[in-house]
């Protein structure tokens, strides 16, 4: 019978990174989550902000 692995184990495993991407639709780059606060009568929260064009897409 296999070795049981916990948890926190098996989240430490593998390549977290590539998992996490979110390409960029107008040019394919790799997009960067971030939050973002509220001001001036725009939303705030989690987005998906583009280092390039600086393009957002909501979490």
């Amino acid at each position: 019978m296999a070795e049981k692995i916990s948890k926190t184990a098996r989240a430490s495993l593998g390549d977290k990174g590539s998992k996490h991407e979110h390409p960029c639709p107008q040019c394919g780059t790799s997009m960067v989550a971030t939050k973002v606060m509220k001001y001036a009568s725009t939303p705030g929260g989690m987005y998906w902000v583009c280092p390039k064009d600086d393009n957002r897409i909501k979490i």
